[in-house]
């Protein structure tokens, strides 16, 4: 049986991005940086990306293995060693897409070693002293179980679409001073959009429900944190380019490019790909901004499925997964329950 892949790149709308707490340099609140196409930009980690699809599916009440308390700012699990894990009965919907491992019994390994190996070397100083020769049989380690299910989600870092230029704000601290307290303090600021990629392994997915449910997540997400904490960014699709495909390799990654010269982005290499028939045109849904664009246009004569709408992605995506077989027929139903 083919393997089946959902690709996906999302590009966020142009906002103002900035951190108020989390990392600095001193009285200065940082933003992540990386280099792209010879060039700095912000960026925003994998792991804030997935934290809020995660939250996104508690806030839909679905049943979730992993909770945030907001209030206490803790994670509450149901099963965090997953010893009712068990692909062929109900499993959580957190579980299921994104994996897990836990490696309590590598370390309890790790630690038995290490004390072998003090125990050794004590034995090895005494036979010494006392002139024995020889070495002794190896003791039998004793093997822990690791308890993981590989992820069939992969999610990419957030990279800004425009260069990073050193935008910075200066404030002061609010409320009573402190004498010989600093009470000015400084963010860095970036108005850009985001991108970030993405990929799900179809057929590693056990409910196929929840196939649907990330596509709700991806299109509709609740605050990404991280390098946004208290300052409102939308990182739901302005644009985004999906592909449905038997390939191994998305090619679809990233596919957003700044265009300095038009203050506007392009996509100019996943054209070429596709007129190159290196990603098949079928294969592709292309939704939101860059739908009315030239390029747009342009991908839509060449076969591939382009709307408006980003909701309208979704359910076309739904239904082409759907379609892949019986077993994804409950795909096709947004929300349903998991």
């Amino acid at each position: 049986m083919a393997t089946n892949y959902l690709y996906g790149t999302v590009l966020t709308g142009e906002a103002v991005a900035a951190n108020n707490r989390g990392e600095n340099i001193g009285n200065t609140t940082t933003l992540q940086k990386v280099f792209h196409q010879d060039d700095l930009h912000t960026s925003v980690s994998a792991e804030s990306i997935r934290f809020a699809i995660r939250y996104r599916f508690q806030l839909q009440g679905l049943r979730v293995n992993r909770s945030y308390d907001g209030g206490s700012g803790k994670l509450v699990y149901v099963d965090e060693k997953r010893t009712g894990w068990d692909p062929s009965r109900e499993v959580f919907v957190d579980d299921d897409l994104m994996g897990f491992m836990d490696a309590v019994a590598a370390a309890k390994e790790r630690e038995e070693e290490e004390g072998e190996e003090a125990e050794d070397d004590a034995d090895a100083s005494g036979a010494k002293a006392k002139g024995k020769k020889g070495k002794q049989a190896p003791r039998p380690k004793a093997r822990g179980k690791t308890t993981k299910r590989p992820s069939p989600l992969a999610v990419g870092r957030a990279v800004s679409l425009r260069p990073y230029r050193g935008e910075l704000s200066y404030n002061a601290v609010s409320g009573d001073k402190t004498e010989n307290k600093l009470s000015l303090y400084s963010a860095e600021m970036h108005t850009t959009e985001y991108q970030y990629s993405f990929g799900l392994n179809l057929g590693d997915v056990v409910d196929k429900r929840n196939i649907g449910h990330l596509v709700d997540a991806i299109l509709d997400p609740p605050p990404v944190a991280g390098n946004h904490a208290r300052f409102a960014y939308d990182f739901s699709p302005a644009s985004i380019v999906l592909r449905l495909t038997h390939a191994h390799s998305s090619r679809i990654q990233n596919c957003f490019d700044h265009d300095e010269a038009r203050r506007t982005y392009k996509v100019d290499r996943l054209l070429h790909r596709v007129q190159s028939g290196d990603v098949p045109a079928g294969e592709l849904i292309v939704a939101g901004e860059i739908a009315a664009t030239q390029a747009g246009s342009r991908l839509k004569e060449l076969g591939a499925t382009v709307v408006p709408g980003i909701a309208a992605a979704g359910v076309e995506t739904r239904a082409r997964i759907a379609r892949l077989g019986k077993p994804f027929a409950a795909v096709a139903a947004s929300g349903a329950g998991g």
